[in-house]
């Protein structure tokens, strides 16, 4: 988690988050993360849009699925559907992005489409 000076800085001053320069993106995905612990969903947004700069995919695959689960967060579904499917297309053996997926079409009344998802999920997870 990013220390408390440094998130305190981010939330003060949104003009620092535009012009803050890093090359490690992952310190973006764990600034979403944390605005998403404290329901600041849109600020986690945010995070994960810069995240997506980064051309690591490890890092592309984490911020595809944290900004994912925060567009599900505010029921954008559809939004949150398209980029777990961009994270799985960085890593398409992510077996929680798969169950999340199926969770969201759940959500949407999309019962086949979900228990695919879910069940490709736990086939990942168990080895299969």
């Amino acid at each position: 988690m990013a220390g408390a000076k440094e998130m305190r800085t981010m939330e003060n001053d949104n003009s620092g988050f535009a012009s803050r320069s890093t090359t490690d993106a992952k310190i973006w995905v764990k600034y979403g993360d944390e605005m998403m612990t404290k329901g600041q969903v849109d600020k986690a947004l945010e995070f994960y849009d810069r995240a997506l700069e980064s051309t690591s995919t490890h890092t592309q695959t984490q911020a595809w699925h944290s900004k994912a689960n925060a567009l599900d967060a505010l029921g954008r579904y559809n939004d949150a559907i398209q980029c777990y499917d961009s994270a799985l297309k960085c890593d398409p053996d992510d077996a929680e992005c798969w169950f999340n997926k199926g969770l969201t079409y759940k959500k949407m009344g999309r019962l086949d489409e979900g228990a695919v998802c879910i069940n490709k999920g736990v086939q990942i997870a168990m080895g299969r």
